[in-house]
């Protein structure tokens, strides 16, 4: 079973690679005890919420899931659907959501907010969880004409202007860390969610790595 600590945990030393052929069993457990708060979302330029709604008082922060069995936090990357669960599919974020994959530059933005936030281990209260969450919706939404939370297509209001700017600065950073420490869970017809990913933890894979070590060794006095 693969382990993934979402974007609630510290990122790990060292990235797995890429998990877009793997699929998990996901299911959603609720915003219950979870770091966020509600905030007043309008959309425009034809973007609707999945009742067709185009405003609405929703969640922003951590949303708890059980993925493969083990609870985990994650920060949602679309608001045209509503989260769930079911089969989900690991993509590399580049290709989340499944509504319309966001592309390199969104997805190095939001590395870039992971990776200033000790993957989002810094983000450990209300009114950070709700700003952090806005940011990724404004970077997917309108990253390409600016992050603007009163203006493009989506307008947030009811978040601290302080902590969005802040997390703003993190994600448009020229020099900052861009280095791929997230995943995306896709599903068509849910939420799709992000979560950063570790490497397993030593053990066999470690093993194995000295056991190969010691035979080129032997191999070479042999010789």
């Amino acid at each position: 079973m693969k382990k993934y600590v979402v974007a609630a945990g510290a990122l790990a030393a060292g990235l797995a690679a890429s998990a877009s052929a793997d699929s998990v069993a996901v299911t959603f457990d609720g915003v219950g005890g979870n770091f966020g708060q509600n905030v007043s979302v309008a959309l425009a330029n034809g973007l609707t919420f999945a009742d067709g709604a185009s405003s609405k008082s929703i969640w922003a922060g951590q949303l708890s899931h059980s993925i493969d069995g083990d609870a985990v936090k994650t920060f949602c990357t679309e608001l045209n659907q509503w989260a769930g669960s079911g089969v989900y599919d690991i993509v590399e974020v580049e290709d989340a959501p499944s509504s319309g994959p966001m592309g390199q530059d969104k997805a190095d933005a939001i590395y870039r907010l992971f990776n200033a936030t000790g993957g989002a281990a810094d983000v450990d209260t209300n009114s950070e969880a709700a700003a952090f969450q806005a940011v990724i919706w404004e970077i997917v939404y309108d990253l390409d004409g600016g992050i603007n939370i009163s203006g493009g297509h989506v307008s947030i209001s009811g978040i601290s202007s302080g902590l969005f700017s802040l997390y703003k600065g993190y994600a448009t950073a020229a020099n900052g860390d861009a280095a791929p420490s997230v995943i995306a869970f896709t599903n068509d017809d849910r939420q799709d969610q992000l979560g950063t990913r570790i490497v397993p933890l030593p053990g066999a894979a470690a093993m194995a790595g000295l056991g190969l070590g010691g035979l080129a060794a032997r191999r070479r006095r042999e010789a």
